[in-house]
């Protein structure tokens, strides 16, 4: 009977024993397991804030990297002296490997959007992070007379080093870049290099008043543009594509910087897509302007009543 109760006792100390063991284990591994979790947590936090802070320098690399790369595609012309065969292909070029026609551009050294994604890589791998980006697709295009679209397609992959986590992020994202104080490359070709017109909205909207013509002037003279869907936009213009545009500008080219530029001038409408290019239009001298200024009236645009002008009687 002793032995009986003897024995019982070591069982359920050993029972005790065992159970005591089992909790401690399990206190540790929820202690451990929770542990992880919040340091898993806290990097994926990191991660993300991380992200947050890439898509933000990827919308500056785009709008820097796409400046640039206007600006270098204006400076092939000008160098050139030849219209961009294709201002898609030429901009996606110079802003991703800071070319044009297999031609360095300096204004892109260093500044291409893969030079720009190359320095958060660089950042990245200082936290641990690993970054890539995939190029899907960069277009340029217009939906208004006064800006440029850059659209950009990418995908973003983030990993931690230690493969705590990972993403893949697919962007679109898009900038606006002004077209007002660049050059006009049809006055840069069509002058042999000789005479440039910075693109300036005009805004004058009374242009003869009576016998007036004062603000008709200072439009001519400074050659300020104006909306007009019977104009190329300037997106075309890089082309040296004259046809019509929704987003079309144009502006009065002021023969007498041609003059001074011992430029040859033509007798005809002064209207920057006309003047420039082959189409025929009945055309007239105006009242109160220089002999040389010479306006088309025919209809659409008739931009003898788009000046608000009269023609001088012959």
């Amino acid at each position: 009977m002793a032995l009986n109760k003897k024995s019982m006792f070591f069982t359920i100390t050993a029972i005790a024993l065992i159970a005591l063991v089992v909790f401690s284990l399990t206190i540790y591994t929820g202690y451990k397991l929770r542990d992880k979790v919040m340091v898993t947590e806290t990097r994926v936090y990191s991660m993300n804030s991380f992200i947050d802070d890439v898509e933000k320098d990827i919308e500056r690399g785009l709008y820097i990297s796409g400046f640039r790369s206007l600006m270098s595609m204006e400076q092939y012309i000008t160098d050139n002296g030849i219209f961009l065969y294709n201002v898609n292909s030429c901009f996606k070029e110079a802003f991703l490997n800071g070319t044009i026609n297999d031609s360095q551009m300096g204004l892109m050294n260093e500044s291409t959007f893969i030079n720009w994604t190359q320095r958060i890589k660089e950042q990245a791998i200082k936290l641990d992070i690993i970054v890539d980006f995939d190029v899907n697709e960069v277009i340029i295009y217009q939906e208004n007379p006064w800006t440029t679209n850059i659209g950009l397609n990418i995908t973003l992959n983030v990993e931690d080093i230690k493969k705590t986590a990972s993403w893949q992020r697919p962007l679109y994202i898009i900038t606006n870049i002004s077209i007002q104080e660049f050059e006009d490359p049809l006055y840069v070709i069509n002058s042999y290099g000789r005479v440039t017109n910075i693109i300036i909205k005009s805004n004058i909207t009374n242009f003869v008043s009576g016998e007036d013509t004062t603000n008709l002037k200072e439009h001519v003279n400074n050659s300020y543009y104006i909306e007009s869907t019977t104009a190329p936009s300037f997106l075309m213009r890089l082309e040296g594509n004259l046809s019509n545009s929704a987003y079309g500008i144009e502006s009065l080219v002021n023969l007498e910087k041609f003059q001074a530029q011992e430029v040859p001038i033509k007798s005809r409408s002064v209207v920057d897509y006309i003047y420039f290019g082959t189409q025929s239009t009945d055309d007239c001298k105006i009242k109160n302007m220089p002999s040389w200024f010479m306006l088309d009236k025919d209809d659409p645009p008739n931009h003898v009543n788009l000046y608000q002008c009269e023609c001088v009687e012959e």
